[in-house]
């Protein structure tokens, strides 16, 4: 009889596994930076999280500036992207705007990290000086004005405002605020900001603000169908 050969053990690529320590190190120094800001996060702190030592840190990240910069970018990446591929489509100018703040509205519920570190980042503006919150805001800034200016030429917008960047402060500051600071303000048990029918509220107002802002008009409400007639039956 044929003996089994001994089972041996896989040795895990040291790339793959700092790769995943990376992965944890960033995901753990998000809450910190979201929860303390950045000048009250401890890199001890992040370490801890993930059972690494402080100095192990070194290893991934040269210090708590670049860690910081790592987190803001992981972070609003794909934001960036999904607003981007909303502003980019070949639909009528309001339906891209439209379709942006919809995005914008389920990635900040889906990631409410987002909200605050976008708070914590404000709030220690001195710390940051004029340096933007993440590396594609310039670009998202600039689509959006170009949809703006195109639109109000081309009448398919009419706002009510001389700047877009007044339509956009009230989709920013409302959403952080909703998602970041609601709860701990209004706590109240029956009021759940975070659920599914009072996001989809926050949505439904939000787009009705951006609406009225920019001069777009209210989508027609949706018929119900009538239900069938029963059949008589012959007498």
């Amino acid at each position: 009889m044929q003996q089994a050969e001994p089972i041996r053990a896989v040795a895990v690529e040291p790339s793959a596994k700092a790769a995943r320590t990376r992965a944890a190190i960033l995901a753990a120094a998000e809450q910190q930076f979201a929860r303390h800001g950045f000048v009250a996060t401890r890199l001890e702190d992040v370490a801890e999280a993930v059972d690494l030592k402080r100095a192990a840190l070194f290893y991934h990240f040269r210090d708590k500036q670049s860690l910081y910069d790592a987190v803001v970018a992981g972070a609003f990446g794909s934001l960036a992207a999904r607003i981007e591929e909303a502003f980019s489509t070949s639909e009528p100018i309001a339906s891209r705007i439209e379709r942006a703040v919809e995005v914008w509205i389920d990635t900040v519920v889906e990631r409410p990290t987002l909200a605050r570190l976008i708070l914590r980042h404000a709030a220690e503006a001195d710390e940051h000086g004029k340096q933007p919150m993440f590396p594609a805001v310039e670009h998202l800034v600039g689509l959006a004005w170009s949809l703006f200016e195109q639109g109000s030429k081309t009448g398919e917008l009419e706002p009510a405002v001389d700047d877009a960047f007044h339509a956009a402060s009230r989709v920013i500051g409302a959403t952080v605020f909703y998602v970041a600071a609601l709860a701990p303000l209004l706590p109240s048990a029956s009021f759940k900001p975070l659920s599914p029918e009072q996001v989809a509220a926050h949505k439904r107002d939000t787009l009705r603000t951006v609406r009225l802002l920019l001069g777009i008009a209210e989508p027609a409400p949706a018929r119900k169908k009538a239900a069938p007639r029963a059949k008589k039956k012959p007498r």
